[in-house]
């Protein structure tokens, strides 16, 4: 090779050597800035130039006010009850049979007349095929109201263990209802108990548990008491459907609170206590008798005790707040 080839090869070397170190040192500082985020270190201090402090967040959390809302314990009466249904009839009332069986002729009333003792109500005729009898009246044991009437002009009464009619006594009139078998112990005699009728709407009938039966019905599994009104209303009719809400425990004079105000966790139940330098209180407390959204309280508040009963999902003990007028 001549010398001038020579030449140009090591000019070549030099130019493709010199190219390598550029490209080399470009992706070091690519690599570099990479690790590096492109933030330069600071000399002194965390998370911030040389000489100063990152923020303090606690000092943070203590300058936040959360806006809540609140209530005061305070001193109520509970009442547990039972929501039952019940209908109703007379307290007095009897079956009326007839002396014979036959075919039912003639009734004198309808449902719903008063009628006397002794006062004939039907007449039933027990003349078979080839024999004639004279018609047998059917007359009513007591006084009152006919309440029911099985049968109809025509119809055959079979034997004289069939009733013709039903009376009673509408001046004493009483709710039946029935228990569910894991309630009964909860119901006692001299219960007393709110009724309500459909075609009066709100207004409230007051009653009390006069009668609880011995025996559990087997096949529904429950138990049958008797609630007497405690004034006789001529609005009230045997027959009607009553709403009933049967008291069956009375805490008079307890502590309480709404369960708005109840927060609950592996450690217990507990509520924010709001302190007179509008700073909260984590408490602790026990819980007794609950009714629809009010909860007894039998340790751990006071009463008058201001708690908080909206905006307590962000709140930890020491928390400022401000109450939401």
């Amino acid at each position: 090779m001549s010398e001038m080839g020579k030449n140009k090869k090591m000019s070549e070397n030099k130019l493709t050597g010199f190219i390598l170190i550029i490209l080399i040192t470009i992706v070091l500082g690519v690599l570099a800035y990479s690790i590096l985020g492109g933030t330069p270190v600071a000399a002194t201090g965390k998370g911030g130039p040389a000489g100063m402090k990152g923020p303090d967040k606690g000092a943070q959390n203590e300058s936040l006010v959360y806006t809540v809302r609140s209530e005061n314990v305070s001193m109520s009466t509970l009442k547990n009850y039972l929501k039952i249904n019940g209908d109703v009839i007379a307290e007095n009332s009897v079956d009326i049979y007839p002396d014979a069986a036959g075919k039912l002729t003639k009734l004198e009333i309808s449902l719903g007349s008063y009628i006397r003792k002794g006062q004939i109500i039907a007449e039933v005729d027990p003349s078979l095929p080839g024999q004639i009898y004279i018609a047998s009246p059917v007359r009513s044991t007591i006084s009152g109201t006919i309440t029911d009437l099985p049968y109809k002009v025509g119809a055959t009464i079979s034997s004289t263990s069939v009733p013709v009619a039903t009376v009673g006594d509408l001046t004493d009139l009483l709710l039946v209802s029935y228990i569910p078998e894991k309630k009964m112990a909860e119901i006692a005699l001299g219960q007393k108990a709110e009724i309500q009728f459909e075609p009066y709407g709100q207004e409230i009938f007051m009653g009390t548990v006069s009668e609880i039966s011995p025996l559990l019905d087997r096949s529904s599994r429950t138990l049958e008491i008797r609630i007497s009104l405690d004034k006789i209303d001529k609005r009230i009719k045997s027959g009607m459907f009553g709403s009933v809400r049967l008291f069956t425990k009375i805490r008079s004079g307890v502590l309480t609170i709404s369960n708005d105000s109840i927060t609950s966790s592996a450690a217990g139940t507990f509520v924010y206590v709001i302190k007179g330098d509008n700073t909260v209180e984590q408490r602790f407390f026990e819980t007794g008798l609950t009714v629809d959204s009010v909860t007894e309280i039998v340790s751990g508040l006071t009463d008058g005790e201001q708690v908080v009963t909206r905006g307590q999902s962000m709140l930890q003990n020491g928390s400022s707040v401000k109450v939401a007028e």
